[in-house]
């Protein structure tokens, strides 16, 4: 064994030795002219000389400062640019000395049209840690919508319907200004105009938490001394009128950044969908079939406050409030009928009304010290308070094939709170041998929660306690021409459930492990190549742990299971930059994945809950392209996706082991008078999730968008699915049941966007989330 790691080792080294190369660090900060205010986020550009050709590239931090570490003797052009500030260009020759630039100064720039950005930075650049960054404000990207707009277009990211999606890892951490967002819709409210970058980490360090598997960081463009404001009104329409509003205003003065939002959201839809389940046992084989009309709107509500204060110019602290609160509407007409060996058996006819209501008050503060150019920490303490309840009342009736006719009231109710403490502490020591960080988090989370009805599911209550205490180090240099960035953390759970008014323990355990992470990367013959490695967690969300029973129909109820364990997930991943191509090659294997069950009950019924098996893996590839030309802008991906997975299904070990593959194509073209229009088609194949199978879909967007008076007010119209091709067809084979569903949603719809900004700025605010892996469970 020993021998096989110590080749391995070796093999590495071979494969970066030849990049060895004297190098030395270039830095610099970046200033506005006028005012010797630092400069957040201006993009700096290291090109070659004579060609120009992309080198690398950086942001600067909140203090203006950027460095290039280890850049190779040669000739050089640095290229600054900062959106409404002239772009500065500085020839470099660097030889053995490191080169410090001192202060870059911008200027106002005279030249601000309604702007259609044209400058030739890559939309898209190799991270060291594993992943890509996008710049956004410096290309096209700044003018696609809203921060999902931005996203799709991202290799290896999907962002649709309020879910964003990493191929082969599932649903990202997702940071906006090093804060942690819980709620999915913020995207929908972050104008594209208004990020500077956003980075894909596809190997996430130590200092994040063991259940991200990707995380995404956005950086927003910093804003000048004064007041700004913000107003969004957007429109939805497909059967119903939608519509959501969005109003944030910020004041900044010297040192002090206050900022207030309010965001409400409308949405109204239908669809249809049609149930196919056989059950086989010793009784026959039954099937239950269940067409179902659904309708359902949704009311939601966000406002948010709160302040960012610079003490010196070494230390800050802030703090931010957020309540959420969601209201909706469901109403269903859902027909099912019981056939027993091919006959008649019974039918019934449930008209059901439900109401879910649920909201959230979450605090954040944070302190970040930067007492030297060597040492500084950032500290951040969350709580959280969230409060869920669901109310279903059906009137059934029911047929049977002896003509006898039963009718009944079900009236069942569901309450969920939960409260959330968490705090967690980097500190970050840098050095010429490198950047270590390391720190740690604890979180402490209660809840509790009961069912009650009038006899047609148990009357349940629960409580649940967890505390999570967490250390972790991480280290980062670049050796040789090769950027190292390995870390390692520890995590310590322990969990308590009990069931009943008389609180019975149910649970009571503890668990403990270490999630290693390792990531190299370096430049070979002109190709940017990374190769990493990590070790993450995967714990079941709160749902599903949640006992309570939720009613379906008289054959099918829905179960959360407190015995579930976590799952532990190995990621391994090879990536190459070659503009303008992009190559991901992953994989990835997961020990005791939780996944959706189907098990049959007394009386003939089915159980629909999760369950832990013995073990997932998929191999995945993504190839991206992406052009600039004269009047066109063409962004193409492609992905290929092979899972293994086996279960049982009436007897047998199943494979579900089918290849899936999809490509999307991103089109802007450069139209006159500063209009551009976005031609878009996806295509995906069928698709073998473990044991889920959906069928393939396709869908064709158009959108026209404008930007007028000084970009300060945009219009973007945007329809989706406009041959409404996209339907939802999935099937599931899992011990003696097989589950088939056809389900038709309000697909195509048209948005109209309308923007205004006043001193178009976005706030800053340096907090981050204590609990980020926690939060994302409610």
């Amino acid at each position: 064994m020993k021998r096989k790691i110590t080749l391995g080792v070796l093999l590495i080294i071979l494969f970066f030795s030849h990049i060895v190369k004297a190098a030395v660090p270039v830095s610099g900060r970046i200033i506005e002219k006028t005012t010797g205010n630092p400069l957040e986020y201006a993009n700096i550009l290291l090109l070659s000389l004579p060609d120009s050709a992309f080198v690398t590239g950086a942001t600067s931090e909140g203090n203006g400062a950027f460095q290039f570490d280890n850049v190779n003797s040669g000739k050089y052009l640095l290229k600054v640019l900062y959106i409404g500030l002239e772009t500065q260009f500085i020839p470099l020759q660097v030889l053995t000395e490191p080169i410090i630039l001192g202060d870059i100064q911008l200027n106002e720039s005279n030249a601000l049209k309604e702007v259609v950005v044209t400058a030739k930075t890559p939309p898209f650049q190799s991270s060291i840690n594993g992943g890509i960054i996008a710049n956004v404000a410096t290309t096209l990207l700044s003018t696609v919508g809203t921060a999902n707009d931005v996203l799709q277009r991202i290799p290896g990211l999907t962002a649709d319907n309020g879910k964003v999606s990493v191929f082969g890892k599932e649903t990202p951490i997702v940071y906006i200004n090093n804060r942690k967002i819980q709620d999915m819709s913020e995207l929908e409210r972050l104008e594209s105009s208004e990020i500077s970058t956003v980075e894909l980490i596809t190997n996430p360090g130590a200092k994040y938490d063991a259940e991200g598997r990707a995380v995404l960081l956005i950086k927003t463009k910093s804003k000048k001394d004064g007041f700004s404001a913000q107003a969004i009104e957007r429109l939805w329409q497909g059967k119903y009128l939608g519509d959501n509003e969005n109003i944030s205003i910020s004041y900044t003065k010297d040192k002090m950044d206050l900022f207030v939002s309010y965001y409400h959201n409308y949405v109204k839809k239908e669809s249809t969908e049609n149930h196919y389940l056989t059950l086989n046992n010793t009784e026959g084989v039954w099937q239950y079939n269940t067409p179902l009309n659904n309708r359902w709107d949704n009311h939601t509500q966000q406002a948010s406050a709160g302040l960012d204060y610079s003490i010196n110019d070494k230390q800050a602290v802030g703090g931010q409030y957020q309540y959420n609160t969601s209201k909706m509407n469901d109403v269903q007409q859902i027909t099912s009928q019981t056939l027993k060996n091919g006959a008649f058996y019974e039918s019934t006819y449930s008209p059901t009304d439900g109401k879910d209501n649920d909201y959230q008050h979450l605090v954040n503060a944070f302190y970040n010290g930067d007492f030297s150019e060597r040492y500084s920490l950032h500290f951040d303490f969350d709580y959280m308070k969230y409060h869920n309840d669901r109310e279903q009342y059906s009137n059934e009736t029911i047929f049977t094939a002896t003509d006898y006719t039963e009718s009944r009231d079900i009236e069942i109710f569901n309450q969920t709170d939960y409260n959330l403490y968490a705090s967690k502490l980097t500190n970050s020591l840098k050095s010429r041998w490198g950047l270590v960080e390391f720190g740690g988090e604890w979180n402490y989370i209660t809840g509790n929660g009961f069912v009650r009805s009038n006899g047609y599911t148990d009357n349940t209550e629960f409580t649940n306690t967890e505390q999570k205490a967490a250390g972790f180090v991480s280290y980062s240099h670049k050796l040789a021409g090769v950027n190292v960035v390995a870390g390692l953390r520890y995590e310590f759970t322990s969990e308590h459930y009990t069931e009943g008014s008389d609180k019975k323990p149910v649970i009571d355990r503890t668990y403990s492990d270490l999630y290693p992470n390792i990531s190299l990367s370096g430049q070979v013959k002109g190709v940017d190549l990374s190769l990493a490695f990590n070790k993450r967690t995967q714990r079941p969300s709160f749902e599903q742990l949640n006992g309570n029973v939720v009613y379906i129909n008289p054959f099918v109820f829905q179960k959360g299971d407190p015995y579930l364990n976590k799952s532990n997930i190995y990621d391994l991943n090879l990536q190459a930059t070659l503009k303008p191509f992009y190559l991901n090659i992953g994989y990835y294997y997961a020990k005791n994945p939780v996944l959706l069950f189907l098990e049959e009950q007394e009386d003939n019924t089915i159980l629909s809950t999760s369950a832990n098996f013995p073990k997932y893996q998929n191999l995945n590839a993504t190839l991206n392209w992406s052009g600039k030309m004269k009047f066109w802008q063409p962004n193409y991906t492609a992905g290929v996706e092979q899972p293994f997975f086996s279960a049982m299904y009436n007897g047998q070990m199943m494979n579900y082991n089918k290849v899936d593959y999809f490509f999307m194509v991103f089109n802007d073209f450069l139209l006159p008078q500063g209009f551009v229009l976005s031609c878009n088609f996806r295509y995906r194949s069928d698709i073998q999730d473990a044991l889920f199978e959906s069928k393939s879909y396709q869908r064709i967007d158009l959108g026209l968008r404008k930007s007028f008076f000084k970009n300060t007010l945009r219009l973007n119209l945007m329809v989706y699915d406009i041959f409404n091709w996209v339907k939802d067809k999935n099937r599931m084979q899992i011990n003696n049941i097989d589950w088939t569903a056809d389900k038709k949603y309000e697909t195509r719809y048209a948005t109209l966007s309308i923007t205004y900004l006043f001193n178009n700025y976005k706030k800053k605010y340096r907090g981050s989330s204590a609990a980020p892996d926690d939060l994302n469970r409610f």
